[in-house]
């Protein structure tokens, strides 16, 4: 049976933007062997190769759906020793029941973690149970800070725990995180690689909520980088562009099912002196988005560009300091690069319609 246009098109770009990737990994290989042999920098890190004997370990974040649990998968798949956090202990037995799914040909190990990752008990709870398993058997070597939380709101209209909740996931877990496991990670020369976005630096109205926690992300992630560079510590951002996953189906269903602000709620906080005419504005230009990520998500990248490119920052001698996953978020980049911020946001605001 044949394939029909659409399908072709997207295989034919999934295979574009893997080989894009491979060459940007090569690339960035060789300049550093270049600079390291004539200017005695970047050093190489020696990576912890997984083998069907050794299975050094890494914890990812937010593993219950989406990209959290094939990035959860695939490095079990490869050999890791993964340590992955859930919310419910029903997602645990899911997450265990995909990999005995999988082709385990290295033969890793998953072992799911019921914890909030926003509370500090959970997150010292976490820290000793890996400890323990691991003591002087295993190393851990990579934490994958993936969890996140996504609340797209104009910003007139989220309320202060809408911007709270969102940076005490998305922001300050990390850093609860990478604190607490930065000394096991300097024992085996380990990885930080944070799972960021491309709404840090590329983002449309209504994202002000999600895209201003991921822009700290950014910028912690860059500071760490410089911090930890002669201490053994690489710290990797990867910023995925639209990845279609059941988690960014949920987010279609929510604007599609969109038909007005309420004046107060959990997230939602209009100010009293704020017009009714104001609130409309918004409403018309909320549904333009929804309707713009309708057509975005459904075209949007597989979750393994994002899984692939996590591999390389774990295993490769000298990692990217920031990863672009997706076609979309390198366009975007180079198109910020070349044409400037201020044109490109002129033809999203035309494309999209608001």
């Amino acid at each position: 049976m044949s394939k029909r246009p659409s399908d072709l098109t997207k295989e034919i770009l999934l295979y574009t933007t893997l080989l894009l990737d491979y060459i940007s990994y090569a690339f960035n290989h060789y300049l550093c062997l270049f600079f390291h042999y004539f200017f005695g920098y970047p050093a190489p890190s020696t990576p912890h190769i997984p083998t069907s004997t050794y299975h050094p370990a890494v914890l990812v974040t937010g593993t219950s759906l989406g990209l959290g649990c094939n990035i959860a998968l695939t490095l079990a798949c490869r050999g890791y020793t993964v340590f992955a956090t859930v919310r419910r202990v029903e997602e645990s037995d899911e997450l265990t029941r995909q990999l005995s799914l999988c082709e385990n040909e290295y033969r890793g190990n998953l072992i799911p973690l019921v914890a909030d990752v926003s509370n500090k008990a959970d997150v010292m709870k976490l820290h000793n149970t890996i400890r323990a398993v691991c003591r002087k058997k295993i190393p851990f070597v990579g934490l994958i800070n993936n969890a996140s939380q996504v609340i797209y709101l104009p910003s007139e209209v989220a309320s202060e725990t809408a911007f709270r909740e969102s940076f005490e996931t998305n922001f300050f877990a990390v850093v609860s995180l990478t604190k607490i496991f930065l000394p096991m990670l300097r024992e085996s020369n380990g990885r930080v690689i944070n799972v960021g976005s491309i709404s840090a630096w590329h983002s449309t109205a209504a994202m002000g909520v999600y895209a201003s926690s991921k822009a700290a992300i950014r910028t912690l992630s860059r500071i760490w980088r410089q911090e930890l560079k002669g201490m053994g510590v690489d710290v990797v951002l990867v910023e995925p562009g639209a990845i279609k996953t059941r988690f960014t189906q949920q987010v279609q269903q929510n604007f599609r099912s969109f038909t007005s602000f309420p004046n107060m709620s959990r997230y939602h906080e209009i100010p009293q002196n704020v017009k009714s005419t104001v609130v409309q504005k918004y409403e018309r230009q909320y549904r333009a988005i929804g309707r713009y990520c309708d057509d975005l998500f459904e075209n949007a990248s597989p979750p393994g560009l994002a899984s692939d490119a996590i591999l390389n920052a774990l295993m490769a001698a000298y990692p990217k300091s920031i990863y672009y996953v997706g076609l979309d978020a390198k366009l975007l980049a180079a198109m910020n690069w070349i044409l400037g911020e201020r044109i490109v946001e002129a033809i999203q605001e035309s494309v999209i319609g608001y």
